[in-house]
């Protein structure tokens, strides 16, 4: 495995558009994590973990499961306003 390459100092967030810090570390693993890091604010990523709990409580989504996993991931970047992950 490679190691992480540095964050940048300040990062242009894909959802709110402000210059902000980046997170201290990728949230997830592999490049979908490094994506999010370099792309998503701290404070739009939090944003996201409240209302990802919210989805998951409410519909019943089970993310052991990789195809019920890939569906909230496609929400993910929807609400983080990134292309793909």
């Amino acid at each position: 495995m490679s190691p992480t390459p540095p964050a940048p100092a300040q990062i242009t967030c894909s959802r709110c558009g402000k210059q902000a810090a980046p997170l201290a570390a990728p949230p997830l693993t592999g490049t979908r994590g490094q994506t999010i890091q370099q792309n998503v604010c701290p404070e739009c990523w939090q944003a996201w973990m409240d209302e990802s709990t919210l989805l998951i409580n409410h519909y019943g989504i089970h993310v052991a499961d990789p195809t019920q996993r890939q569906q909230l991931y496609a929400v993910m970047a929807e609400f983080l306003k990134l292309r793909s992950l």
